[in-house]
């Protein structure tokens, strides 16, 4: 396990703690939402009434520069593959992202990126924002693109994830910090974490993360051990399955460059520490390894991956 990465669990944590991390974020006022450059998006997948019966279909509103590209559908009537754009490609200091996602029982939705996230560099000190809210009771990928973190940026990510007993879910973050081959390293700026899973209404998992600018765990050798540069990758089973000692072999022997740990007889979660470069590929190795399982799928990539 990465330094500086607290696992959780529901028993864990004290009443307190618990009504601390609520379900669902509070909407921002109207005056805070256009004090800066923020961007909401609300997605939906839902299952199409006849005649196209078993077809996802997504519906889908926006606010500011955050909204999808399109609904593609390269595997047939599911999953429906949603392409997130940020036309600023880039997010300042005081900026706000939110995006909110609900899968509905019977759906199947993927959401990938065509680009880096960027969260750019600031002398202000302000604080620039993302909140993502999944609500799963259908199957649903969610694959962004990897997040760089450029010099002085000052981030704070929530990603908020519930579960019903019939949904199923992959996805993964993917965090670079500063543009080593710019020679641009991570010497000022902030990054907070907190990746939260509830399953049916408890949490399972929660997973806190703080890294300051030339923080000693980047070259630390129980921290990053001189990386600048991880990914966590995440699977959830449907209540029908768990993950058997047996089911996890076939995970780790094709993908043997993730640590993986079962946190739930729901739950695998894994870690991965390499060069920023190798990383994109060793996530879409493990989640070729983990769809056939989870969704019943053989792995098809979107084609931005390809490009």
């Amino acid at each position: 396990m990465l330094s500086g990465i607290i696992l959780a669990y529901a028993s864990d944590m004290s009443p307190y703690e618990q009504a601390r991390w609520p379900k669902r974020s509070s909407p921002m006022s109207e005056d805070n939402f256009w004090s800066s450059w923020q961007a909401r998006l609300e997605l939906d997948f839902s299952l199409a009434p006849t005649p196209a019966l078993g077809k996802t279909r997504l519906h889908h509103k926006h606010v500011g520069p955050l909204r999808i590209q399109k609904a593609l559908y390269p595997e047939g009537d599911a999953p429906c593959h949603a392409i997130i754009v940020h036309p600023p490609g880039g997010i300042a200091a005081g900026d706000r992202l939110e995006v909110r996602v609900d899968c509905e029982a019977n759906s199947h939705g993927l959401v990938t990126t065509p680009s880096a996230a960027k969260w750019y560099g600031s002398d202000s000190g302000a604080l620039a924002s993302q909140q993502i809210d999944m609500a799963l009771d259908g199957f649903f990928e969610w694959l962004p693109q990897e997040t760089i973190l450029f010099n002085r940026a000052r981030v704070a990510s929530d990603i908020n994830i519930r579960v019903s007993g019939q949904g199923a879910m992959i996805g993964w973050d993917h965090l670079i910090f500063g543009r080593q081959a710019s020679g641009e390293t991570f010497a000022e700026g902030s990054f907070k974490q907190t990746l939260r899973l509830e399953i049916e209404d408890r949490t399972v998992w929660l997973d806190r993360m703080v890294l300051e600018g030339n923080d000693p765990l980047f070259l630390s050798p129980i921290g990053l051990r001189g990386y600048f540069a991880f990914a966590t990758v995440w699977a959830v089973l449907p209540d029908t399955k768990t993950w058997s000692e047996e089911t996890l072999q076939v995970v780790r022997q094709e993908a043997t460059d993730v640590a993986w740990t079962v946190l739930h007889p729901r739950v695998v979660v894994g870690r991965i520490l390499a060069p920023a470069i190798e990383i994109k590929f060793l996530l879409q190795a493990a989640w070729a390894s983990l769809r056939p399982l989870v969704v019943e799928r053989r792995a098809v990539a979107p084609r931005l991956w390809a490009t």
